[in-house]
């Protein structure tokens, strides 16, 4: 069953990791830049986390024009992608959380909304948008398997090449990116967030993957449009050892066939976040351990009550369709009724017609004695007055009138 608020980008959390890094050239860091272009959205997110660790550059980011700014530190070590998302997510108060890099900056004040719509379906379970280069060919719109490498679909590729191949809707894809990645709170928090396997490369896709294998579908929405200057605040650097991770993890492309369940090992990395594993420092120990208890209650609980609103929603189909097929079959009765109707009635027409039909014919049949007999008549009329042309009838009929032979002699 469909919530009965619509999701939208006001009740969104938006997940920053940055370190804070200068785009070349230019005199504002990309997350001073990502936050000023975050103020054309309207209505504002919920609010914006940024997470930092000990190598962020400068000072933390103040207040920007009126975004509902917090800075959450993710604790030491090297910057960690997955620790930091999982550590903003933790600290998030929205029903959906947006994972954004720092080098994103957006043109419009629409495209988080046109996301956030599709998760009002409950099927969905995650959403991409589209990225583009500064030359504004494509980084991003969803991502495909070859072989068994994760590639972005039209990489490279001009906007009117990907809407010439049918790239120019929405549709369904095997992964994400993470570089902007909008999901529900309650479904991250179920299938255990960003995978501490993975601290900078293929967690997002090892994430739409357990997302999917939990039932849901990942979805990208091209016309949410926005810039990226890909790996401008770190460096492109793809590790073997996580690439070696992830197909150790799936093996060969998940899209051939069911994705693997976890039997190959006894970690499940489908279980609720560790809260415990966003925080290095031993004297949070404790309170990472309640927050672990608290968001797999949560979690369970989410999942629970997304399962049961389906269940809802697909009574409410069967009853709505129950309605349909008893309205159907109460309109098929009304036509019986009226077909009924419809043969009573030309039945008492024939009957009248046939009546009629047999007065006309006692009617014709009188006419017809009447004319023999007005025939005959005329015959009796014709012979008599031939009869009383005849000369002797004549010289008999004048002898029999007093005074007729007198007036002959004279």
């Amino acid at each position: 069953m469909v919530d009965s608020q619509p999701l939208s980008q006001a009740n969104t959390s938006i997940v920053i990791p940055s370190a804070g890094h200068l785009q070349s050239d230019a005199d504002a860091s990309m997350l001073q830049r990502c936050l000023a272009t975050l103020t054309l959205l309207d209505p504002a997110p919920a609010e914006v986390i940024v997470v930092v660790g000990d190598e962020f550059q400068g000072e933390p980011p103040q207040q920007t024009a009126g975004l509902p700014l917090r800075v959450v530190h993710r604790g030491p070590g090297p910057f960690d992608f997955s620790r930091a998302v999982n550590c903003g997510v933790l600290a998030s108060h929205g029903e959906l959380v947006l994972m954004l890099n720092d080098d994103i900056e957006a043109e419009t004040g629409d495209w988080l909304g046109k996301m956030a719509a599709h998760l009002s379906d409950p099927s969905i379970g995650a959403v991409g948008a589209a990225l583009l280069y500064p030359d504004r060919s494509i980084q991003h719109i969803g991502m495909e398997f070859d072989g068994a490498h994760p590639i972005h679909s039209f990489r490279g590729c001009q906007q009117s090449e990907a809407a010439a191949a049918g790239g120019d809707g929405a549709r369904d894809v095997i992964g994400v990116t993470g570089a902007c990645f909008l999901a529900r709170r309650r479904d991250l928090l179920a299938v255990g967030g960003m995978s501490l396997e993975f601290p900078a490369s293929y967690g997002d896709v090892d994430l739409c993957l357990r997302l999917i294998r939990s039932g849901l579908r990942v979805v990208v929405e091209p016309t949410a449009t926005l810039i990226h200057h890909e790996s401008a605040s770190r460096e492109p650097v793809i590790e073997s050892w996580e690439w070696e991770r992830f197909v150790a993890r799936w093996g060969e492309p998940p899209h051939r066939g069911p994705l693997p369940a976890n039997s190959e090992s006894d970690r499940n990395y489908d279980s609720a976040m560790t809260a415990d594993q966003v925080d290095g420092e031993d004297r949070d120990q404790l309170r990472h351990e309640l927050l672990n208890q608290r968001d797999r209650t949560l979690g369970a609980e989410a999942r629970n009550q997304f399962l049961t609103n389906r269940v809802a929603h697909q009574d409410d189909q069967i009853a709505e369709l129950e309605g349909r097929v008893a309205e159907r079959n109460t309109r098929i009765e009304e036509w019986k009724n009226r077909v009924a109707e419809r043969d009573t009635r030309i039945g008492e027409r024939d009957a009248r017609i046939a009546e009629r039909d047999l007065r006309m014919a006692e009617k014709d049949a009188s006419a017809d004695e009447k004319d023999a007999r007005i025939a005959e008549l005329e015959a009796e009329n014709l012979r008599l007055h031939e009869d009383l042309a005849r000369p002797a009838i004549i010289r008999l009929a004048r002898r029999l009138v007093p005074g007729s032979g007198r007036h002959e002699r004279a």
